[in-house]
């Protein structure tokens, strides 16, 4: 029974040590100076994770971090110091032509316009004559026709002043 006992103390204890160091080095953050060489990268959370759940000592599985691409020498990020050329798009598609009766439309509405255009110059024009008309007919009802003015100009001379 004790020797069973000394055996998987021996076992147990450098999983325990192995599990202290990991919890202390999550545990402390890593502090840099000026004078001290920048620290290495800290896993994630999850890669710490995955490296405390594989405690049975199985060999754990190919886990990525950055410890495993340095020594394996094959997780190179590669980058450019080229800038890629500016994209060059396709020039735009012509508009369509207009449909056969786009264009029977757009002839109609011109003649609308063309149309409402002379409509409201006769409008226009009848308002004028019908003005003139009010004009004429009220100044005939004041007894006024304006005939006086009109002799005056066609004879040539003014009519003569009015003696007080």
């Amino acid at each position: 029974m004790r020797t069973a006992l000394i055996v998987t103390l021996a076992a147990a204890l450098p999983l325990l040590a192995e599990e202290q160091k990991a919890s202390t080095a999550t545990a402390q953050p890593a502090t840099t100076t000026t004078t001290q060489a920048p620290a290495a990268q800290v896993d994630s959370p999850l890669v710490a994770a995955m490296k405390r759940a594989n405690r049975k000592g199985k060999k754990p599985a190919n886990v990525i971090t950055n410890e495993t691409l340095s020594r394996a020498g094959g997780g190179h990020i590669t980058t450019s110091t080229n800038v890629p050329p500016p994209i060059s798009m396709p020039q735009a598609a012509p508009p369509p032509r207009p449909t056969p009766e786009m264009v029977a439309a757009k002839a109609a509405e011109e003649k609308r316009k063309q149309v409402a255009e002379q409509a409201a110059k006769d409008r226009k024009a009848k308002e004028v004559q019908e003005q003139k008309r009010q004009a004429a007919s009220a100044a005939a009802e004041d007894g006024y026709d304006g005939a006086q003015d009109d002799a005056a100009e066609f004879v040539g001379t003014a009519p003569p002043p009015p003696q007080f």
